[in-house]
């Protein structure tokens, strides 16, 4: 389930102008580039902005949120078009084959229980290739 602050429209509408400097994907895209990964995984994509710079790079990028209303902005966005969007979580993807999977910002810090981010940490495993990565952090938790 989606946080209201990323659910709610009106809300979701102005995630970006709060959140304006994205300079922490700037490493991101230097290991999308480093592990040569040609498909991506962007768990927790909100209103997508990685997911969409990624995409104009010419990279396959599939972006993953649970907030309808982040998708939404999200499919705004130049290079929109060329990624893969799919509501919902990580558990719903275990048909997925991609190179590198991301949680940027703060996503890993939404599983509260030790049994959501197992059930995560197994679900992405699924999703990886073989010398698939996983790339997150953590801010202040």
């Amino acid at each position: 389930m989606a946080d209201e602050i990323f659910e709610n429209p009106r809300l979701a509408s102005i995630y970006d102008p709060f959140d304006s400097d994205r300079s922490d994907l700037d490493l991101y895209e230097s290991m999308v580039n480093e592990f040569d990964a040609h498909t991506v995984l962007d768990i927790g994509c909100g209103t997508g902005t990685f997911a969409c710079r990624l995409a104009v790079k010419g990279i396959k990028v599939i972006g993953l949120d649970p907030a309808e209303a982040s998708l939404k902005v999200a499919k705004t966005k130049q290079g929109a078009d060329r990624v893969r969007w799919i509501h919902g979580n990580a558990l719903d993807l275990r048909h997925l084959k991609v190179g590198l999977v991301t949680m940027t910002a703060n996503v890993a810090q939404v599983f509260l229980t030790d049994k959501e981010w197992s059930e995560t940490l197994l679900a992405i495993r699924d999703t990886l290739r073989p010398s698939g990565r996983l790339v997150f952090e953590t801010r202040k938790p």
